[in-house]
């Protein structure tokens, strides 16, 4: 026979589970050295986008391949006062049947002529009274390779697919130098986009 609810034996909170119930913490007989670390990390770029140091953009698509040559930069123009962090890239190609191969060029920003300025460059800190806005530019153009610079790394940017990168502020631009996104002539033809993040320090003399 099933016994009453009322019959059943009650269980009974020890004392840690009391003082856990009421919010007390620590509980009687833990010491302060016990207490439960609370450091909370914050990312570094996370901290620049509070300061409103921290800036994302992509550029306009850039038609590459199939005999022209192209390419997408992010620049930090000569007298800028600071460095460039490279956060992070995105490399998008849009196209549906191509492989791209994007070639990361760095060099000196002189080198790239006047190519034409993306608008679509933001700060990551959004708030109505906005951030200042950023020294770093998303350009793009078509044309060679520029000379006064060199091939760092090389990537392949399947059809309909994106590939991202994160630097973590370990490529770092000085003023009048640039990152060069560059997809050769010889290429099949592909539309591509390509999408930085990065933070801005001031240079301390």
């Amino acid at each position: 026979m099933a016994k009453h609810l009322f019959s059943q034996t009650p269980y009974f909170y020890g004392m840690t589970d009391m003082y856990m119930q009421m919010g007390y913490f620590p509980y009687p007989g833990q010491s302060l050295d016990e207490q439960a670390d609370m450091t909370i990390g914050i990312p570094l770029a996370a901290a620049m986008a509070m300061q409103c140091k921290y800036y994302l953009g992509q550029t306009e698509p850039i038609l590459a391949g199939n005999g022209t040559s192209s390419w997408a930069a992010l620049v930090n123009p000569p007298r800028s006062g600071i460095h460039l962090f490279i956060n992070e890239y995105v490399i998008s190609n849009q196209s549906a049947e191509h492989t791209a191969r994007v070639q990361l060029w760095f060099g000196k920003s002189s080198a790239l002529g006047t190519p034409a300025v993306s608008p679509s460059v933001t700060s990551g800190f959004v708030q109505p009274s906005p951030c200042p806005l950023a020294q770093g530019q998303l350009v793009s153009d078509t044309g060679s390779l520029p000379e006064d610079g060199v091939v760092a790394a090389t990537r392949l940017i399947p059809p309909r697919t994106s590939v991202a990168a994160e630097k973590t502020g370990h490529w770092i631009l000085a003023p009048g130098t640039a990152l060069l996104f560059f997809v050769p002539a010889e290429e099949e033809a592909a539309e591509l986009i390509v999408s930085v993040g990065w933070w801005e320090q001031p240079i301390y003399r």
